[in-house]
């Protein structure tokens, strides 16, 4: 089993053993049986493409439908969920309902993700936080909707991290 290594900016999110024999499982499709019974006892089931780099240190009651589009490095703690909001009373299309994580997000614990939104790369969502508008980059932000943080720059670690990989600042 080949296990996720640590998160690229903070050495102590590391993904469980089950965590890592559960994301290895939904990548491969294999033993679909010993995949639901995973998903069962930890309550939690991930249905969007699961990038290489995804970051689960404690797997319980993670929800996240199969629109939902997930890019690397991004962390999600237990019982956070990525879903739509209800499309006939908000009256959007059905054809994007479900939220953007772009590279670098840290989901905290009981947050929810809903609707059409994007969240800015390497922002940060706090605990019980229930996000339902687009977030900018490199953002912090708790309870509904409320921007504690929002920079023009990324944190020192963030920095380092992206320049050792070539990249710099995306704008």
């Amino acid at each position: 089993m080949r296990r996720t290594p640590p998160h690229p900016v903070n050495p102590h999110i590391r993904n469980t053993y089950m965590g890592d024999l559960y994301l290895n499982l939904r990548r491969k499709n294999r033993f679909r049986w010993f995949t639901r019974m995973i998903e069962h006892v930890l309550c939690m089931e991930i249905c969007f493409p699961i990038p290489d780099h995804l970051y689960i240190p404690h797997p319980y009651g993670i929800l996240g439908c199969s629109a939902a589009k997930v890019a690397e490095d991004v962390t999600l703690m237990q019982f956070t969920l990525l879903g739509p909001k209800d499309p006939w009373y908000q009256g959007e299309s059905l054809e994007n309902l479900y939220p953007t994580l772009e590279e670098g997000v840290y989901v905290s614990a009981g947050a929810k993700v809903l609707g059409p939104i994007t969240i800015g790369q390497w922002s940060v969502i706090g605990a019980n936080a229930v996000v339902t508008e687009d977030i900018p980059p490199f953002s912090t932000v708790f309870g509904q909707n409320r921007i504690l943080r929002a920079g023009d720059g990324a944190p020192p670690q963030v920095k380092k991290y992206l320049e050792s990989r070539g990249k710099g600042l995306a704008k």
